[in-house]
Formats: C-alpha cells, structure tokens, sequence
C-alpha cells in the first residue's frame, strides 16, 4: 500500500491527532520509518516509553535496519536521570544518530518537567542549523492550552522550538490524543495535518481555529462530523501547501508495535533489544561533560588558585627554573583557557539566568509587573487618563521570558523616572508619532514585558474593536516602534526612543496604589476601601454587600465585583472576595 503522506511532505511541520487507539502513534510511526529509511536523522521525545520497537521487526525478534539510540526507559542504551536534560541536550544537537527519548522512567511530572525544560532550551541553542526532525509524543505535556504553575517556561520552549526553529534545522512533528487541550498557538503552526478517530465534541471543537484558514465553513463542519466514524487505522490527510484534502488508510508498519495496549487475558513477553555500540556516543557526552567543566567558572577559579598557590610555595624554595616556569606558563594557560571560553558562554549563561530570574520576579510580584500606564507627564499636563492592567490570573502579562526574546533595556523602577532610552541600533530617523503616541506609551510602561492585544487596548483606553485602534496598530507596526512575539505585543528600542523621556510611572503599592484605582474606576471606591480594610484576610460576598449597603445578588454589586476583577484587583474564590495583594506590595 502507497503511504499516504507523500515523501514531499515529510519535512512539514506536522500535526497527529486521535482518540487512544485511534492508531495515531501507530501510523505517525509509519511516517518516521520513511524518514529513517532516507538517512534523516529523528529525534523522538516519549513519555510513555511507547517508541523502542522501532528497533525491532514486526515480529518482534528480530533487529530492525533502525539503529536509533534510546536514552532511558526499561530498553535504554544510557539511563537517564532528571538532572541530565543540559546535557542530553547538547549530545542530541551534536550527534548523528536518531534517537528516542524515553521519559517514562522519570519519577513523577516535576521531574519530568525539569529535564524537559533543560533540554529543550540547550538543544535549540546547540542546534547548528542541520535539518532534523523533532516529534514530540503527548505533545499536550509540554504545550498545555492551560499551563499549571511551573509549565510556562516549558511552554515557551515548545512554542519557541515550532514558531521560529526552521532557521536552527528544527521539522517539528506534533502527536496529541486531545487537541482541545494542545496549546493553539502551537497547534495552528503545524503546515499539515493527520486527523484520526476523534469522538469528543470538545476535541473536534479544537481544530476549528485551524480549519477556519483552510476551508470554508460548511466544508469544515463536514469535516469535523466525519471524524467519530474513522475505523482504526483510518486517518484524514490534510496538506494544505500540496493541494491534499483526503480520508485513507494507513500501511502496516515494519517495526514492532510498542505502544499497542495488550487485549485481557493477554500475556505480553518480555522483548530484549540487542544492544548498540555505544562508545562513540559515551566519547560524545564525554567530550560535552568536558567542555561544561572548562566553561564553569568556579572551577577554573579554583584550578587559577591551586596554580597561584603552586607559584607561591615554589618561589619561596630552590625550585630549579624551569619548575617555575612550567607553573608560570600553566597559571598564563589558565587564564586564557577561561577568558577564551567566557567570552561567549558567559553571555549565555547571563541570559539564561535572567530570564530564569524574571519569570521568578513575575511570579512574586504579581501583577504589579503588568502595570499599563500613560506617559507621566501628559497625565499631569494633558489630563490623559491611563489604567493598569492586572492578569485575571494575579499574573504578570508576561507569562514567561523565552530564551529567544530579544534583548530589552531594564525596565525603570515604579518608584523613580526612566531615563531616556538610548537610540536604536543602526541610527536612522527617529518615528515621528501623532495620537499613536498614547497606546506606545501604555505599552512601554511595561517594558521589557509584553501584553496580549486585549490588555494593550484597555491599557490605552481604545476599543479594540474600533477603527481607531486598528490605525494606530498599523501606524505603529509600520513606524518599528513595537513587534509581536507569540500572542504578546512589545515596544522595540526605536519606540522607546521615539518617546523619550514620556513613559509613565506607578504610584507605589499601597494607599496610594489603592487610591490611583478608586479614581479610576467609576463607583468602586467604597467597595475598595471595605476590602482594604479587611485586608489580608477575605470577606464573604454577603458581608462585603452589606457592609456597603447593596444586594448581593443585585447588578450593582455584580457591576462593581466585575469591574475590579477584570484588571485583577481582587481574588475571588467561591463566596470569598479579597483585595489582590499586590496592590499592598505583598507577594500573590
């Protein structure tokens, strides 16, 4: 039987997606024995240990043609421990070999979210550029629609690896069985897709972002409604770039099924692989061991010390010259080994902590992070009104810093005047801005962090939906003054410059953080001032509404709650109401 994917398309981002044994791993392994068969090499990320037979024949006995490496897992050629995510990392981007990363071992979800967080971060910086592809099993792990706390770095790896690693030689393929909840931002990236059998509504419901720039909407509907009637096997084969729209059978594979579920009663036999060679490999992480101990500066500080020790001891004794010339020559050869290495790695290891650090500082602070504000001195000149914007979640907008982020000047503290952002690289006119002035401003009163479009339109004060706001985007985009990156809007240096000195500050957390809302909100100060009051401890929905006078069950008191609790001024759990702690300078 022909496969149904043609060999042109297997270097498209691709998409997997199916009920439990609908046979999406099945077929998608269909799809990677034609790559390996081509030479190309396959990095497979799997959680459930579902992927080692492809080492096997179909009859599960005999040596397939695939000599793929697995790291960890109950078949692993090399074990593989939570700490070891950096370092697997940098051998995968390194080696020539495919191979299977088999998470199944790992003991719990934080242990596995460790690992992975390093490892996506080291591959996509050690990646040189050659084409490889990367499929990720269960891809709904590590690209959540909804991140729990923890998985938002982890996210912004996926949806960095999927939107901007064609450059770096990344050919992402995706495998999820509930594509409702599959991050869309990264779903709606894949060039095709491989529906199977999907019988939930909600799952269904997922692709329409992605139908809906494919095809029209009678056609998707129809699309979607034949889903649940797939026989195992059976798949949708949807390549928009080669004209392809079509309902096939898959092919047998030649390896062995790993990931089918036994039938009851069924007893599985243990299966052993042959092992591979693997003392190249061992050398590969050997040499990738020993270029991270010559780029830790602790160690060569260490190494520089013993030497200056050495020299010290040797010249106060009748040490022959030569003795101390070989210590000379050592401490010299150490000095330069280190300011070699550091140039580069420091800069690196810089950026990464810093943008370790400001996810933490995001997580602390809150949703003081997100503060969006007008230019300080036309408010005070030009009466211009400008809100702050708080995450519903108590959050900072900007949920986490990507390693690819583009680097930003520190943002001025709330408290203190920014100084004037230096011109932008390059030189060239500075933007001369008009009434666009005002939206750049709320979003630089952010910077370095970003803010969805819908938090940017409040922070300005426009209707998002207005023909307004659409010109100035436009003008604004066109001008270099702000870029997009994921759902996130930014404002680029040459915008922070074009402003100058006009980027707005907060009233610092408490009274008077407090205060700044009441006058901005309309009606709300009473209610703001009983919930200070009782903070930090919550008040239930009935006393709050008696204590002002109102019906809690009344659209007035609703009115109020919703207009505080959508720029996150107050927490809501059930009954409970109380003031978001940011407001008071505490940590959420």
């Amino acid at each position: 039987m022909k496969h149904p994917i043609p060999l042109a398309a297997l270097d498209d981002r691709l998409g997997f997606i199916g009920t439990s044994g609908s046979g999406k791993t099945y077929n998608s392994g269909t799809a990677i024995e034609m790559l390996l068969a081509k030479h190309a090499r396959v990095v497979i990320v799997d959680p459930l240990g579902a992927w080692w037979g492809l080492r096997l024949l179909a009859d599960g006995k005999t040596p397939s043609p695939f000599n793929v490496v697995i790291f960890g897992g109950e078949h692993g050629d090399l074990p593989l421990n939570e700490q070891a995510g950096s370092l697997i990392g940098e051998t995968v981007a390194t080696m020539a070999e495919s191979c299977i990363i088999d998470l199944s071992k790992l003991p719990n979800r934080s242990a596995e979210r460790r690992f992975m967080v390093a490892f996506l971060e080291t591959i996509y910086r050690k990646a040189a550029g050659d084409p490889f592809h990367l499929v990720v099993d269960e891809a709904d792990l590590f690209s959540p629609q909804k991140p729990q706390k923890g998985d938002e770095v982890l996210l912004g790896h996926m949806d960095n690896i999927v939107r901007r690693g064609r450059l770096r030689g990344f050919i992402p393929w995706l495998i999820s069985q509930r594509p409702a909840v599959l991050n869309k931002n990264v779903l709606s990236q894949v060039d095709g897709l491989l529906a199977f059998k999907l019988t939930s509504s909600q799952d269904r419901d997922a692709l329409d972002a992605w139908i809906e720039g494919q095809a029209d909407k009678a056609q998707g509907k129809e699309i979607k409604d034949s889903l649940p009637t797939f026989q195992v096997g059976e798949g949708l084969i949807w390549l928009p770039g080669h004209g392809i729209l079509e309902r096939k059978p898959f092919p047998q594979k030649i390896t062995f099924d790993s990931s089918r579920k036994p039938k009851r009663g069924e007893k599985v036999k243990s299966r052993k692989l042959k092992p591979l060679d693997v003392g190249k490999l061992e050398q590969q992480i050997a040499d990738v061991v020993e270029q991270v101990k010559a780029s830790d500066v602790p160690t060569l500080q260490k190494r520089v010390r013993e030497l200056e020790q050495q020299l010290k001891k040797a010249q106060g004794s009748p040490a022959p010259a030569a003795d101390l010339a070989a210590i000379a020559a050592a401490e010299q050869r150490g000095f330069d080994q280190a300011r070699k290495k550091l140039t580069s790695e420091m800069e690196q290891e810089l950026h990464r902590r810093t943008v370790t650090w400001l996810s933490g500082i995001g997580e602390r602070v809150g949703p003081l992070m997100t503060f969006l504000s007008e230019e300080a001195k036309a408010a005070k000149a030009q009466k211009f009104a400008f809100k702050i914007d708080f995450a519903p979640s108590g959050r900072p907008s900007l949920k986490q810093a990507t390693v690819d982020a583009p680097t930003r000047q520190p943002a001025a503290s709330p408290r203190g005047a920014r100084k004037s952002s230096p011109a932008p690289e390059g030189g060239g006119d500075v933007p001369s801005l008009g009434a666009e002035r005002k939206p750049l401003a709320a979003l630089a009163a952010v910077h370095p962090a970003g803010m969805t479009e819908a938090q940017w339109a409040v922070a300005a004060g426009l209707k998002r939906k207005g023909g307004t706001w659409s010109t100035y985007l436009s003008r604004l985009r066109t001008a270099g003054c702000i870029e997009k990156s994921g759902d996130e809007y930014f404002a680029t240096d040459a915008g922070l410059y074009a402003l100058g000195d006009a980027i707005p500050t907060l009233p610092p957390p408490g009274p008077e953080l407090v205060g700044f809302w009441k006058s901005k909100l309309s009606g709300v100060g009473p209610m703001l001032d009983v919930l200070t009051g009782h903070y930090p401890n919550p008040i239930t929905r009935e006393d709050l509404a008696a204590e002002l006078g109102l019906a809690a069950g009344g659209g007035t008191f609703s009115t109020y709650i919703s207009r505080l609790r959508s720029p996150g001024l107050v927490e809501v759990n059930g009954s409970e109401i109380r003031l978001a702690p940011a407001l008071m300078g505490d940590a959420a």
